[in-house]
């Protein structure tokens, strides 16, 4: 058996690094002859060499490698992959990852069982609990073996030997810059700079893999550094046991997964005896173009019709309803042409431990965030619900929440209408038959990033809603926002005049009567703005005002929802209406421009030139937001 050699990478982490070398001396050794090659990229950090040098290493010769410049991690990478030719094999450990005691003893083995495997291209030391597509919890079927293979490098601890590192060398003299075409998206999006972005083509290139460890002897302590940034979400539990696991060889084994983190078709065929007559590719986590696909089927979580076959959704991981064959219809097979378009990727509801939960929620809000929409239904009112759910498109949206709110005698009716929804649902009851206390317990129940509500009956656009949380997510000053009644033509989208929807408070005490009629659904707003003493004195009539009161409402000049004519829950009262403008916030703060508000306004919503600018600076206007439609993205303007 070869002894690897043991590289560290390091740069100018010195807690990682410490704490990297600590585990390597608490670390358990066949031999007293094994080499440990830390190699120090170049930087003004001078006490990264320092503690490389003041490190014992009781186990072998110490080699330290300093730089004479500084290479950045790819050029570093391929520099310490090429002591292959001096060591044979090699452990690769950057400085922010830990190793498991026997992390050494399973290296070894590993090496020696796959050395002559032509389709295992590295060992991983890592185990994924996430896959990093869209970082959805990844769990790998366990068969007669104790690991599994993936056509994705590990860069949390792997190992080469020098046979497999020469033949990705070969390829990338032949291919420098990689084949692109071949590479999923969240992958190209890596940048030029990463190694394991050029080694995951080489391997899709020549169908080659990785073989992971079904328990982690190595975890990514996700120190902040260069290509990393701290979230916790691919910290892992580390194997502690010194058993070495029971390999298989790839050939053997129905654990092995694509690039996506899919399980390939012909390992779920040898599971499922039943899909064998099929030609089909994999798609759980509805993330593959299918227009790349060369299969006649597609497995996927995507809706379609004429589904072959259907599978339910309420096991994890996903891949187990299939196994299991759980009945449902969250899971289809279909024809590829039968798969029903997608403007975007959508995410499957994560469940799973609390505080993972968390781990994922730091991830998934650096994508974009949340937003709950409440629904008061009372019993009369199901057919209504029906009408809303119908409505939605077919596409699944991870980042948006339906809360329903219901008595008891109507939940389970509730829970079977909603039971396909393309979002995520959380149904609550309540014994009161008044729509505005259900409203307030749903409003109260709200846990994610921002609150709206809506009728049953009245539909949403899902797209746009979504493109809610992009909105508070990229300015930071819009606590509240609300949308058009109207449709809005694209062609001629630059001249709409949204003047008639940009509300101050000023505007609401000078306009009483218009004031008294406005109405809060599909109003959104950031559900850390209200505390429980201020929900307890909202109703579906005073939000609005109550809203504006407490911050800026902007206008989005797209429409969020449809009413479909369905008339206010409840008017506000003339003393309640006198309440709220009673506040200071709409009081008028200078007596001449509280006569001269109604004349400028008039001429305002006519979009005439001088008294919009006037009357814009004058109340102190939150700027309008806009849609690029060319760009899919939004902008501030004035008008």
């Amino acid at each position: 058996m070869i002894e690897p050699a043991i590289v560290v990478i390091a740069f100018n982490r010195e807690k990682s690094l410490r704490r990297l070398l600590k585990s390597l001396a608490e670390a358990n050794y066949p031999s007293s002859t094994i080499t440990l090659h830390i190699s120090i990229d170049a930087s003004e950090n001078n006490a990264i060499k320092d503690i490389a040098d003041a490190f014992e290493w009781k186990h072998g010769e110490k080699v330290i490698d300093l730089k004479s410049e500084n290479l950045g991690l790819l050029k570093h990478i391929l520099q310490c992959g090429a002591l292959t030719t001096i060591y044979d094999s090699i452990v690769v450990l950057e400085d922010d990852v830990v190793v498991a005691p026997n992390f050494y003893n399973y290296t070894v083995r590993a090496n020696d069982f796959y050395a002559k495997d032509q389709k295992i291209a590295g060992v991983s030391l890592y185990t994924y609990s996430s896959e990093e597509n869209n970082f959805y919890p990844f769990e790998p079927i366990r068969d007669n073996g104790d690991v599994h293979f993936i056509q994705v490098a590990s860069s949390w601890g792997q190992s080469w030997n020098k046979d497999q590192w020469s033949k990705f060398k070969f390829w990338l003299t032949g291919n420098p810059g990689g084949k692109k075409i071949l590479l999923p998206n969240y992958i190209l999006n890596w940048g030029d700079n990463s190694w394991k972005k050029l080694f995951i083509n080489y391997l899709i290139d020549t169908d080659r893999y990785f073989v992971f460890p079904n328990i982690s002897y190595s975890t990514n302590f996700e120190d902040k550094g260069t290509h990393a940034s701290s979230t916790g979400l691919f910290q892992v539990q580390l194997n502690y046991n010194d058993t070495i696991p029971h390999f298989c060889s790839i050939s053997d084994s129905k654990s092995i997964y694509d690039v996506y983190f899919e399980l390939t078709s012909d390992c779920l065929k040898k599971w499922c005896p039943s899909l064998e007559e099929f030609d089909f590719d994999v798609d759980l986590y509805g993330m593959k173009p299918v227009e790349n696909s060369v299969s006649e089927y597609i497995l996927s979580s995507r809706r379609g019709v004429n589904s072959v076959k259907f599978f339910g959704t309420m096991m994890r991981p996903l891949l187990q309803n299939v196994l299991s064959e759980i009945q449902g219809e969250g899971i289809g097979l279909y024809r590829k042409n039968d798969l029903l378009p997608t403007k975007k990727n959508r995410f499957l509801a994560i469940n799973t431990a609390a505080v993972r939960l968390e781990q994922y929620s730091d991830v998934r809000r650096e994508t974009i965030e949340c937003s709950t929409i409440v629904i008061p239904v009372l019993d009369d009112q199901l057919s209504d619900l029906k009408v809303t759910l119908k409505a939605m498109n077919s596409d699944r949206f991870y980042n948006l929440m339906l809360l329903i709110v219901c008595t008891p005698a109507s939940e389970n009716s509730v829970r079977e209408i909603v039971l396909e929804a393309p979002v995520e649902i959380e149904v609550v009851t309540d014994d009161s038959e008044n729509v505005d206390d259900l409203l307030r317990l749903g409003i109260t129940h709200c846990s994610t990033d921002y609150c709206s509500w809506m009728q049953p009956g009245m539909t949403m656009d899902l797209d746009r809603i979504e493109d809610v949380a992009r909105v508070f997510q990229g300015m930071s000053q819009v606590q509240i926002l609300h949308g058009l009644h109207d449709e809005v033509d694209e062609s001629n989208y630059l001249k709409l005049n949204t003047a008639s929807g940009r509300w101050t408070p000023q505007r609401a005490n000078s306009n009483k009567t218009e004031a008294a009629k406005l109405r809060s659904e599909f109003m959104f707003w950031r559900t850390s703005l209200i505390s429980e003493i201020d929900i307890s004195k909202l109703n579906s009539g005073n939000l609005f005002l109550e809203l504006l009161k407490l911050n800026p409402v902007y206008l989005v000049a797209l429409k969020l929802g449809n009413r479909n004519g369905k008339n206010a829950l409840s008017s506000i009262s003339s003393s309640e209406l006198k309440e709220s403008l009673r506040a200071s916030e709409f009081q008028p703060k200078r007596s001449f421009q509280s006569i001269t508000r109604p004349i400028f306004h008039y001429w305002f919503r006519r979009n005439v030139p001088f008294f919009r600018l006037f009357y814009r600076e004058t109340e102190k206007l939150p700027l309008v937001i806009r849609y690029d439609f060319k760009n899919d993205s939004f902008y501030l303007d004035n008008y």
